[in-house]
């Protein structure tokens, strides 16, 4: 019985894989564009119009806003990362928040309650945890 040759040039060679950290910190870098972006765009709206919805509803648009970007930026992580879009997600997610509330803590100076820290934490979280199986499942 002759042995089977394996031909190498027909051997599936490993992708390479690219540099996670370089993704993660471009994640939370387009999430925290998007999220300048829309503040932006926000403030600009209430100096047009005053629009009493708008008003009454701001703290659930500004967490709509922050659900999103996380999103879109963990999307786009794991999407260039092809794998591991749970972990990476779910950081980009963690480093946001904490971003965010350090940027908050500076500009406000206020002290805030571990309950409204835990709760953006696992909401930031299960955002880029949604966000990199996405990005994962469109690669």
């Amino acid at each position: 019985m002759a042995k089977r040759i394996r031909n190498k040039a027909n051997a599936l060679l490993p992708r390479k894989v690219p540099q996670v950290a370089k993704l993660i910190i471009s994640g939370i870098i387009m999430s925290l564009a998007i999220s300048a972006f829309a503040v932006v765009f926000l403030s600009a709206f209430f100096l047009v119009a005053e629009s009493p919805f708008v008003e009454r509803n701001l703290q659930y648009i500004i967490v709509g806003i922050t659900m999103s970007s996380i999103f879109i930026g963990s999307v786009y992580a794991t999407f260039k990362v092809e794998s591991k879009g749970l972990i990476v997600g779910s950081i980009i997610g963690f480093c946001y928040v904490s971003l965010s509330l350090l940027i908050g803590l500076y500009v406000a100076q206020d002290m805030l309650s571990i309950w409204v820290t835990v709760n953006k934490f696992v909401a930031g979280i299960a955002a880029g945890a949604l966000g990199g199986l996405v990005g994962v499942n469109l690669s």
